[in-house]
């Protein structure tokens, strides 16, 4: 078995061990959703569930068991700080939910465009409009999610028949790749013209994700848009780099690396929480060394019983009729990260149990989700910041007041955001990464009141 260069092989500088391990830790910390290819080029979504350093040895949580042998080699793609990063490895061993393979020895930058496209945040609201003809044919409207000066990524709203303007279902089979359009508008995008009127093509279509993706092409446009395009993109991206970029880990190697249980902090307890708030790991990666003057505080100040963070209250025999009568009349609602994360945490709630589990990654949906009857908890995990989060949970229960408990997960907890959550009326804020296990399920039902 390849150890993934350490000892007497290990490198030094860019395409290391450790500038790996940096990216994986990094792709753990923030549950990004992995691509795995299989040798018979069948793709699988997937998220890191532990990385082994000593063992040299990655395990790939997945929905679905992986149609390969042990041995065989196998491909894997991620989005990592805006790059779109591959690998290649050796598979060590399967199982029905778990793919573990060998630590890859190098990463590589897979951009499939040569020239970077600037995100857009919905708060922005630029938006596109696209038709395929004048007068007849296909007329579509979304949410520009990604602009450069020579496409963009839309999330459709809406597509209508422009003969008879009836609208037509969003699906992959919308418009072929390849359909050109006779004119597209793009309104409100940051530092341009209001309106720009341009030409291009749909080079893809993706409805597996919810909803419907388009990429457009543009056709060369003309030079006050392609200049104000230009400069929008410099303003906010760099060059798409060739090689891997250096990265150093968060962690030291030496540093403790024993798994730990999930560690929810009780908003009510924010004193106590915040002085523990960079020690705090909530699922199996590594836990970071308590720096020297939070321990010498936590030695020299003893903590107030009544200040503790809360122990997960046990949860009840599971021959009790009247608990399983809740777990399946009680929906739990979660807003996840990813699609591929979604089915993972609605296969969770499955097998414990639960008979209405309502995951999606869209907000869009999650509102839809919130007007069903006998809601019993809502799990907030968004692809946001943790301010960001905490501001999208803040306007759900200033808009909807009757929301069930509130679970919040953020990357990094501080006494403002711990204070905050408490006025805002979230119940628990839990730490990422977080395992999908019975201390999860324990926390759930806390809050369900089961």
């Amino acid at each position: 078995m390849a150890l993934f260069g350490f000892g007497k092989e290990k490198k030094d500088g860019p395409g290391s061990a450790d500038q790996v391990l940096a990216y994986l830790e990094d792709a753990q910390r923030t549950r990004a959703a992995f691509t795995l290819v299989g040798p018979r080029k069948v793709e699988l979504g997937g998220t890191i569930q532990s990385i082994d350093e000593a063992g040299g040895l990655i395990s790939f949580q997945v929905p679905l068991q992986l149609a390969a042998e042990k041995g065989a080699r196998i491909d894997f793609l991620f989005i990592q700080e805006g790059l779109r990063l591959g690998g290649s490895s050796r598979i060590v061993d399967l199982r029905s939910n778990l793919v573990v393979v060998e630590l890859p020895e190098t990463l590589e930058v897979n951009e499939r465009r040569a020239n970077p496209r600037a995100r857009l945040n919905p708060k922005e609201s630029t938006t596109l409009t696209a038709l395929t003809g004048l007068f007849e044919g296909v007329g579509i409207t979304g949410a520009v999610e990604n602009l450069s000066e020579r496409g963009a990524r839309i999330r459709v709203d809406k597509a209508l028949n422009l003969k008879g303007e009836k609208r037509l279902p969003l699906g992959s089979a919308l418009v072929p790749a390849g359909q050109p359009f006779m004119l597209i508008k793009l309104n409100k995008a940051p530092k341009c013209p209001a309106v720009m009127e341009l030409t291009g093509r749909a080079v893809f279509l993706d409805a597996s994700a919810g909803g419907l993706v388009i990429g457009l092409a543009f056709d060369p446009p003309k030079s006050d848009i392609s200049s104000a395009l230009r400069s929008l993109v410099a303003s906010r991206t760099t060059p798409v780099p060739s090689v891997l970029p250096p990265k150093a880990r968060r962690k030291p190697p030496e540093a403790t690396r024993d798994p730990q249980p999930a560690r929810p902090v009780a908003p009510e307890a924010a004193p106590a929480a915040a002085a523990r708030a960079d020690a705090v790991s909530a699922g199996p990666g590594p836990r970071p060394a308590e720096p020297a003057a939070v321990a010498a505080m936590a030695a020299a100040a003893p903590v107030e019983p009544s200040k503790e963070v809360p122990a997960l209250v046990p949860p009840p025999p599971k021959n009790d009729a009247l608990t399983r009568l809740k777990k399946r009349s009680r929906a739990v609602v979660a807003l996840a990260p990813s699609a591929a994360y979604a089915g993972l945490l609605m296969d969770h709630l499955r097998e414990e149990g639960y008979g209405r589990p309502l995951v999606t990654h869209s907000a869009k949906d999650l509102l839809e989700y919130l007007q069903q009857p006998n809601l019993g908890v809502l799990l907030i995990d968004g692809d946001f910041s943790s301010l960001e989060g905490l501001q999208f949970a803040a306007n759900l229960k200033t808009s909807q007041p009757a929301l069930p408990p509130i679970i919040l997960a953020v990357e990094e907890v501080s006494t403002a955001i711990v204070l905050a959550a408490r006025r805002n009326g979230i119940s628990q804020v839990l730490v990422k990464p977080y395992a999908l296990d019975a201390a999860f399920s324990d926390l759930l039902n806390q809050q369900m009141g089961l």
